[in-house]
């Protein structure tokens, strides 16, 4: 879940880099909410009971009712992702009966193995299969650190590109597009502020070159008039 929430706010930075608005959420053509939201209400039943089996089945049901969620909404980016990694993770489960959380994983995270059992979680070994695909990738973060499973990163993956592309909506504009564009104001704003050293050079030089001109005819007139004063009757 930490994860989770720390790649939606690095979507949300990244979207107003480049120049999305979170008003384009509420634009994205979301279709069968009530799924996802049936799917959010399980994830609190299962988060909340401390019984194993309740706890599996309410895991089993949220992830149905997301990829039902997410079958009428393929079209969407980030959604195909997301949906994927709910099913790796409802298979694991489904075939263990129960997430398989690795020690070493654990250890590395500094997550305790005490209450893994209670969690929905198995421990990890040779008698679990597609260990994998389970919760073995170690996320040290500050103050909740997790084992995430391959699903959970996809999950996360799908939900930071759906927030992105829909903050993106209202400039019609695919990903990175704003940032191409800023830099090519930028580029254009130094070039017509900074002199052209060539141009530059050049005006130096006519300049310098009718400066001469005019003086060598003015010296050149001056000594005429001198001579014809100067020149006896």
């Amino acid at each position: 879940m930490g994860l989770a929430v720390l790649v939606l706010v690095l979507a949300l930075g990244a979207g107003a880099l480049l120049g999305g608005r979170v008003s384009g959420l509420s634009r994205l053509p979301v279709r069968h909410l009530p799924w996802l939201g049936c799917a959010f209400a399980a994830q609190l039943i299962a988060a909340l009971v401390s019984d194993p089996t309740v706890h599996q089945l309410a895991l089993l049901g949220s992830a149905a009712l997301a990829a039902r969620f997410a079958a009428g909404n393929l079209h969407l980016a980030g959604i195909p992702l997301a949906a994927s990694g709910l099913l790796l993770n409802a298979l694991v489960i489904v075939l263990n009966g129960g997430m398989p959380l690795s020690e070493h994983a654990a250890a590395r995270a500094g997550v305790p193995l005490d209450g893994a059992a209670a969690a929905g979680r198995v421990v990890a070994g040779a008698d679990t299969r597609f260990n994998a695909l389970g919760e073995s990738i170690p996320v040290p973060l500050p103050v909740l650190p997790e084992v995430d499973s391959p699903g959970d990163l996809l999950v996360a993956a799908g939900v930071g590109l759906l927030v992105v592309g829909g903050m993106l909506r209202d400039r019609g504009t695919p990903p990175l597009a704003g940032l191409r564009e800023g830099i090519g104001r930028r580029t254009r704003r130094d070039a017509g502020t900074r002199p052209d050293t060539a141009t530059d050079a050049m005006a130096g030089s006519a300049v310098s070159t009718a400066v001469s001109t005019a003086v060598g005819t003015s010296g050149t007139s001056a000594g005429t008039a001198m001579g014809t004063v100067s020149a006896p009757e």
